[in-house]
């Protein structure tokens, strides 16, 4: 399977599973020039997010295609062995090819915003149901014979963005999380029989599309529940109300700059 056939049937997944791409955009692809690795990724949106504001929310989705892919791609995986092994008396058995396809959840408020510190019951709380979601959702191993023989999936830890006031107190600025899926991706065999027995990704690929999709709205539910705690939530008895950390501007400069959320 080549490049463009892989980014085509994903691009259609997604679209089929109703992730759209940010304002109609196409696309980034880019390709280095040092390896000749290519990177493609688009960023996605769904429609009525009003309720998770202030936050904006926003997805991403990438993969990236070595020159390795490229070469298994362009030849038969017989004709690539004799290339790198030479010609030898019994075949060389090669590993199936997998493809890693990234998924980026991010929320933020707007540029220089940021909001107290929810408290740690309440975001601890919040910050575990989350990450079980996703646990749920990306998580998933193969194995053979009691042995693990691929991981197809994981996702890494709730990242909180925090600013820092003079003072040390603490403030929100945003939270984010990736996790990945793997797809095999059929090998090119000069063998019939191996071809028939490899069957293209389409079905993967539309599965991969529909968990992202439902993470990407369970992402969506969790981050409304946490702007509205953020809202309704009154402070700590005691609490020293929280100043905004940057210089006040006068009213005759308005240019929609920095607030502080509260």
């Amino acid at each position: 399977m080549l490049y463009a056939e892989f980014r085509d049937q994903l691009e259609d997944a997604l679209q089929e599973a109703g992730l759209f791409f940010h304002g109609g955009d196409s696309p980034v692809e880019t390709i280095d020039l040092a390896d000749t690795a290519r990177r493609w990724k688009v960023y996605v949106f769904r429609a009525a997010l009003r309720s998770v504001e202030p936050f904006h929310v926003s997805a991403e989705i990438s993969f990236y295609w070595t020159p390795t892919d490229a070469a298994r791609a362009h030849t038969c995986e017989e004709n690539l062995l004799t290339e790198l092994l030479g010609r030898r008396k019994r075949p060389a058995r090669t590993e199936p090819r997998w493809k890693r396809v990234d998924l980026s959840l991010h929320a933020s408020l707007p540029y220089g915003s940021t909001t107290p510190m929810p408290e740690p019951r309440v975001f601890g709380a919040w910050t575990a149901s989350l990450e079980e979601k996703v646990h749920s959702a990306f998580s998933e191993i193969e194995e053979r014979n009691g042995r693990i023989v691929a991981v197809l999936g994981g996702h890494g830890d709730l990242d909180v963005q925090v600013h820092f006031k003079p003072d040390g107190l603490a403030s929100l600025s945003g939270v984010s999380i990736s996790g990945f899926r793997v797809v095999r991706v059929p090998r090119a065999w000069d063998d019939p029989g191996r071809r028939e027995a490899e069957r293209g990704p389409e079905k993967e690929l539309g599965s991969l599309a529909r968990t992202f999709k439902a993470t990407f709205d369970e992402w969506i539910k969790s981050v409304s529940e946490l702007a509205t705690w953020i809202r309704y939530s009154p402070p700590p008895p005691g609490a020293k109300p929280i100043e905004p950390w940057f210089e006040d501007q006068s009213e005759d400069d308005d240019d929609g700059g920095p607030e502080t959320i509260h």
